[in-house]
């Protein structure tokens, strides 16, 4: 009796795991796909804010899409569809990501960092033991992804799924960790090349562990020669962030000139881009102006033209009982300055506090609205137009610099490699500093 009872018991594990994972892989039914999908669909034609300045019709490539949704094997591939569907908005704050746990686990990387640098892509940083012994390390370029040329790999397979507003923050992404991720039961294969022109390939799995990244301080501050400070602010989101920026400027005040770095400052709260700007200045200064869509069902009826609700820039003043930075600035921007950074810099251009030297930023900013989908996904959407005061356009171009400098793959490793700043820009900022010092 025992023995049957164990058989018994035994048996039922193994059809309890056998449906476990058959229903973790497809437990969306299909009139949950269609729903997800029709609500990504109508949600964006209502809120969008950029929904007019398609050039494909919407809801032709939404019919297409139902097939295709109702083909996916699970509910990995199905919101993977679904990021492929809202990537043709091409807008870096409109997106589709998921919250189960079960998905991200099985969405893995690897332990390597990587960048497009001079047209290349090249590793950054090295994560693994293992993966050092093999020869792998900084500045390595990758030359093929599982035995396919890494751009035409990047163009097919990973750029579709990305959501973005320019082609320098798609590359970013695409040629980042997005590049390499995968399944955690796979593994990538990767063609390198080193500077001398002689190439491996090595096989890396998912499943490899990593050394934690050290997390980066909201701020980092280092005084260098000639009394000219160097202020990394390498988010506008963090606690006690006014605290800790009230700290470190009581360390800048002293200095003949600074130098503000946002480069890879992925943004956060834009009320904090403005308290630090608030200390730059004696006079008000204005951020962006912004507008969203009206829809009204009687006017619509009517026919009316579409409707906008349009704010201006508020004029805001300056700190207040504290002494105000006064000396020249230079602010050092890169593709990775994104959303709240960005209106960082409108606000820094208006003040006319100084130049801004690098590339091109994200340029993608806004006020997203969310929306839940089955299979616990969701959905935001940009109903935020931002522009310069002037009209001027940045979201889908960048902050265009005042002086633009490319970096180097070796400029670019400085850093890491030697734990100082020797990149062409913060070269370029100290330069230009030394030489408004010099003539005052």
């Amino acid at each position: 009796m025992m023995k049957k009872m164990t058989c018994f018991l035994v048996l039922s594990m193994i059809v309890y795991c056998i449906y476990s994972q058959e229903n973790s892989e497809k437990s969306l039914s299909d009139i949950e796909k269609i729903t997800g999908l029709s609500k990504c669909w109508s949600e964006v034609k209502y809120n969008f804010v950029y929904f007019d300045k398609l050039s494909f019709d919407w809801d032709s490539l939404y019919q297409a899409t139902i097939p295709v949704v109702l083909a996916t094997k699970n509910d990995f591939e199905y919101f993977r569809e679904l990021q492929r569907f809202i990537a043709t908005l091409k807008d870096g704050h409109t997106s589709v990501s998921w919250e189960r746990r079960d998905l991200w686990n099985n969405w893995a990387t690897i332990p390597l960092l990587t960048k497009l640098i001079e047209g290349k892509m090249v590793v950054t940083a090295v994560l693994n033991d293992t993966l050092e012994q093999k020869g792998i390390k900084e500045g390595l370029e990758i030359i093929q992804i599982n035995e396919m040329d890494v751009h035409k790999y990047v163009s097919t397979k990973i750029k579709p799924y990305i959501h973005s507003s320019t082609e320098q923050w798609m590359n970013l992404r695409a040629y980042g960790r997005e590049a390499t991720r995968g399944k955690k039961s796979e593994e990538i294969r990767l063609t390198f090349k080193d500077k001398d022109g002689k190439t491996f390939s090595h096989s890396i799995s998912h499943s490899m562990s990593e050394k934690n990244l050290s997390s980066k301080p909201l701020f980092d501050f280092k005084e260098m020669d000639d009394n000219i400070g160097l202020l990394k602010i390498n988010s506008f989101w963090g606690d006690n962030y006014i605290e800790q920026f009230d700290s470190i400027y009581e360390k800048l005040v002293h200095l003949d000139a600074l130098i503000i770095d946002i480069r890879n400052n992925g943004g956060g709260n834009s009320n904090y881009s403005r308290y630090v700007l608030s200390h730059l200045t004696s006079e008000t200064f204005k951020m962006s102006d912004w507008s969203s869509p009206l829809f009204i069902p009687a006017h619509a009826s009517w026919n009316y033209a579409k409707e906008w609700y349009s704010q201006k820039s508020a004029d805001y003043n300056p700190v207040m009982n504290k002494t105000i930075f006064s000396k020249p600035i230079v602010l050092l921007i890169n593709e990775g300055t994104f959303s709240a950074a960005e209106d960082f810099c409108v606000g820094f251009r208006n003040m006319k506090r100084g130049s801004i030297i690098g590339t091109p930023s994200g340029g993608s900013t806004g006020n997203p609205i969310v929306f839940t989908l089955p299979g616990e996904g969701r959905i935001q959407i940009c109903t935020k137009k931002d522009t310069y005061p002037d009209g001027t356009k940045f979201v889908g171009v960048g902050i265009l610099p005042d002086i633009e400098v490319k970096e180097t793959v070796s400029s670019y490793l400085s850093i890491a490699q030697s734990d100082v700043d020797n990149t062409l820009a913060t070269a370029k900022a100290i330069e230009l500093l030394k030489s408004i010092v010099s003539r005052k």
